[in-house]
């Protein structure tokens, strides 16, 4: 299976856990809209039903290591229509925040 079959067959399965260690207070479904790959890392945007987290749209931003190991990095909101940094995750790499989160 290719690089970006197999993270993206790793977010699919982990989405609902990625959610859920991100907003731990918020019992949602997490669906997912879209999935974009730049480098090590996968920017997933998704939206909670229902649509009570208080942004209609996030991206989860997820690191993928050399042995295929994911690791969540930060989340953008969808504020005012445009994409706003919401939080990061301390010790994970940082150069993500030089990709734009929506291409």
């Amino acid at each position: 299976m290719p690089v970006k079959a197999k993270r993206e067959a790793a977010v699919r399965e982990r989405i609902q856990d990625i959610g859920t260690d991100t907003f731990p207070d918020d019992d949602v479904d997490w669906k997912i809209l879209h999935l974009r790959h730049s480098g090590d890392y996968c920017f997933a945007e998704v939206a909670p039903e229902p649509d009570t987290v208080g942004y209609p749209r996030f991206i989860f931003v997820l690191h993928f290591d050399g042995f295929g190991h994911m690791q969540e990095c930060g989340c953008y909101c969808m504020a005012d229509g445009a994409w706003t940094l919401l939080s990061t995750t301390p010790g994970v790499p940082e150069d993500w925040k030089k990709i734009p989160p929506a291409g």
